[in-house]
């Protein structure tokens, strides 16, 4: 696919640019607890990965922030037709260089591109050692799931609802967002964080969907 080609030809422009502007300030981890700008949190996981305070294109951890498809790196209007990743199965995904080993590839995340290498959206195996590493306490005002590590620091996720045709939908009482994997044996859908007041589970969700991204980063 032509647009495919193109993505990757920006990717690469906007992460040269992206990277002299660290190489000019001398490191990506350019303060204490940030890269690239970004501040993350660090939760203590047994993995070692840190999480960002805020959604992509958020500015403040209550906000949701930016939208994407799965494997599309700039919002959309958020329909099967106009999706980049929808209707490809995952040898299509793996033979145009959009995933490998079921994940995206760095020229396909939205978190990388958005925030700068050394940032990814997390794997379904991040979300799981969340779920078990942390308590999850949900909260009314702002809504959202205040997620609070065993060191007694935390990070707070928001409702954001779902993107799809342009609308909004759910967006006052459940939160989605996508993980970096695709659904094995599936041509439409990936894998994704779903929750509402009651619950948190991983889930598998259509691609061309509109979803946040919590981005993490191991430096």
């Amino acid at each position: 696919k032509s647009k495919l080609y193109m993505r990757r030809i920006i990717y690469i422009l906007a992460n040269v640019i992206l990277s002299a502007i660290i190489f000019a300030s001398c490191s990506g981890v350019d303060e204490e607890n940030t890269v690239n700008g970004f501040e993350y949190v660090d939760l203590g996981l047994p993995s070692g990965t840190k999480w960002a305070t805020s959604n992509i294109g958020a500015k403040v951890p209550e906000s949701a922030g930016s939208y994407f498809a799965w494997g599309e790196i700039s919002e959309s209007n958020y329909t099967e037709a106009e999706s980049e990743t929808c209707n490809l199965s995952v040898a299509d995904l793996t033979k145009h260089e959009i995933i490998k080993n079921l994940r995206l590839t760095a020229n396909y995340d939205a978190a990388t591109y958005n925030m700068g290498i050394g940032w990814q959206t997390p794997t379904k195996q991040q979300y799981e050692e969340l779920k078990t590493n942390c308590t999850w306490m949900w909260q009314d005002k702002p809504s959202g799931y205040k997620i609070v590590a065993k060191n007694g620091k935390s990070i707070f996720l928001p409702t954001t609802g779902y993107m799809s045709d342009g609308r909004n939908l759910n967006y006052a009482n459940q939160g989605f967002y996508w993980t970096s994997e695709v659904e094995s044996g599936s041509s439409k859908n990936a894998i994704g964080m779903g929750f509402s007041s009651n619950e948190y589970n991983i889930k598998s969700y259509y691609r061309d969907g509109g979803r946040c991204i919590r981005a993490v980063t191991s430096k």
